[in-house]
């Protein structure tokens, strides 16, 4: 049995409150009987008491008078006229008239009795100080317990004073006391009295263990009762418990396993409902039964039932979810494989035709570097024909060929690392970067390049501009940050119509030590729902004059200057324009 069970924790409910109520009622009960047997002993007592006071009182007003006067006239004495000889005559005679009445006694105890079998003992005389403010009501009583030879005795006693002087006739001078009465008891005891005083105490006894064990037996034969209907209600309430509660809460928790340890799907419910899966079994006639019911119980099996129901159907739906889903998730990885495969041969060839172009750029530039650096040496130096031509060539612009080109070469190998994130975690060659510099150099190119062309685009770099070149210096890439600048540009002017506007800025961040650079446009903005991952890879702004892509130069961007510990991020509104921003850490060395 275990103690956290709900039938276990009702049984030790109803024990204790069995125990608690059986003792009260007990020891109520014991009181009571007890009390009534008390009574019952003091009634008895009470009876015999006034029964022997009536026989004194008679033998005293009608006996008295009749025998006295024959006692004077013969010089006699007779003891039947003595009420004390009438009262226990009268009672020895009354004990034998029942045998349960051999036990009781009844004594006159007195400490100067005229008969010496009347004087009273230790305890009889110990009773005398509580009887004298008896002295005016004698009809008043005291009463308590005493053992006597072994036997425990319930006593009433009640004072007997002496109201009447012709009693001191008998009892006061022994002179004066009939003669006979002297030759019959002596003249040395029962004398001496005077008017209202306790000369005696009239004393009942009745033995009480008797009627004690009578209402012990009395007590023993309740408890057994309340033992049997307690014991007769218990194995009912715990019959009706089983039956109305517990066994249903078994039925339901079982099945409850169950379910958890399979599918619900396929199940029949006790409404009709179909359900589907490996828990049809479960659904048995008990739980059936219960969903009948009109009590609790039956209300919660069925909701249980109407649970396993939903259960069973979201679980289907869940099921064509998950199946759908992953027939998503196949298209879209076969999707990106298929992608990932093309856009590897397409950067591929396109690393190859260009490594091809920008080698062979960079060796003409290489040799009329060569070639112009020989110009400047005089002819009888070099050891070269008088008639050999010279060629006179910008040193700055081919140098700026020569820089461009070496450039070109080491993006096109970081293209072939485009598509793993490694390469963005790789060591990058941080070093202290001007920015108005960088943007300067950045801005004179691409002026230089729309100005050969028929673009009406106009560039602003506010960088050097209203005293931003005192902008402290970035630690940073200064290839990898030219070439965020870059793609942000080409964006601008690949993704908006012609006469745009570009305008390049940057702003000191104190708190955060950090730089805000932003490439803004005056174009027709991005539709916000693209703007959330439009740094995500293959992701483009899908706008009406979106030229071809990949979706690579803002991923590439990200990754960046993410590298560099910054932020990137975007604020557009459609046919508002947008601004491209991101951070860098101040160089504090």
């Amino acid at each position: 049995m275990k103690l956290g069970n709900l039938g276990t924790k009702f049984s030790l409910l109803l024990a204790l409150i069995w125990l608690i109520g059986g003792s009260v009622t007990i020891f109520t009960l014991s009181r009571h009987l007890n009390a009534q047997a008390e009574q019952t002993v003091r009634e008895r007592a009470e009876i015999v008491l006034t029964a022997m006071q009536a026989a004194r009182d008679y033998t005293q007003d009608n006996i008295q008078p009749l025998v006295e006067a024959y006692s004077v006239a013969d010089n006699t004495f007779t003891q039947e006229i003595i009420p004390n000889f009438a009262a226990r005559s009268i009672f020895s005679n009354f004990r034998q008239q029942d045998p349960s009445l051999l036990d009781y006694l009844y004594k006159e105890a007195a400490v100067n009795p005229t008969n010496t079998s009347d004087l009273a003992d230790s305890f009889e005389a110990a009773l005398y100080p509580q009887l004298e403010p008896l002295t005016d009501t004698p009809s008043e009583t005291v009463s308590g317990y005493r053992m006597l030879n072994e036997q425990k005795f319930f006593y009433l006693a009640r004072p007997l004073v002496v109201n009447d002087e012709s009693c001191l006739v008998c009892h006061g001078n022994p002179q004066d006391a009939p003669m006979p009465l002297i030759n019959m008891y002596g003249d040395r005891n029962g004398f001496g009295w005077n008017l209202n005083e306790i000369v005696a105490t009239q004393v009942v006894y009745v033995p009480a263990d008797k009627i004690f064990a009578q209402g012990r037996q009395n007590l023993w034969t309740v408890t057994k009762t309340f033992l049997g209907v307690f014991g007769a209600l218990f194995f009912t309430i715990n019959l009706l418990l089983w039956r109305t509660v517990i066994r249903p809460l078994k039925i339901l928790t079982g099945t409850a396993k169950q379910i958890s340890a399979c599918s619900v799907e396929g199940a029949q419910s006790a409404s009709g409902r179909t359900e589907s899966g490996q828990c049809a079994a479960l659904k048995d006639e008990q739980l059936t039964a219960l969903t009948v019911r009109k009590d609790e119980p039956g209300q919660l099996a069925r909701a249980f039932d109407y649970m396993l129901y939903v259960l069973g159907q979201r679980e289907q739906d869940l099921q064509q979810a998950v199946e759908e889903r992953t027939q998503s998730l196949f298209q879209e990885m076969r999707d990106r494989q298929t992608a990932q495969s093309a856009l590897q041969i397409y950067t591929h060839a396109m690393n190859h035709d260009l490594r091809n172009i920008a080698m062979g750029i960079s060796s003409v530039v290489q040799g009329i570097i060569f070639r112009a650096g020989k110009s400047l040496i005089p002819d009888s130096e070099a050891g070269i024909a008088a008639d050999t031509q010279s060629v006179s060539v910008d040193k700055t612009a081919i140098s700026l060929i020569q820089k461009s080109c070496d450039r070109q070469l080491s993006l096109m190998d970081n293209l072939m690392d485009v598509r793993s994130a490694d390469m963005w975690q790789s060591a990058l060659q941080p070093a202290p970067v001007s920015l108005p510099q960088l943007t300067a150099t950045l801005v004179a190119a691409y002026q230089a390049k729309c100005a050969s062309s028929s673009d009406t685009v106009t560039f602003e770099n506010r960088i050097v501009a209203s005293g931003a070149s005192d902008l402290p210096l970035v630690q940073a890439d200064e290839c990898q940050i030219q070439r965020v600048f870059e793609n942000l540009i080409d964006n601008a002017l690949k993704y908006n119509p012609e006469g745009v506007h570009v305008a390049l800025s940057a702003t000191l961040n104190e708190r955060e030590d950090t730089i805000r650079c932003a490439v803004t446009d005056n174009g027709q903005g991005i539709a916000l729902d693209k703007s959330v991952d439009l740094f995500d890879l293959y992701s483009r702004g899908i706008q009406k004059l979106s030229g071809c892509g990949y979706g690579l130069g803002l991923y590439i961007c990200r990754e960046i200057i993410t590298a560099h510990g910054g932020r990137i991020g975007v604020d557009t509104s459609p046919g508002e324009g947008a601004t491209f921003w991101f951070t860098l850490p101040i160089d504090r060395k």
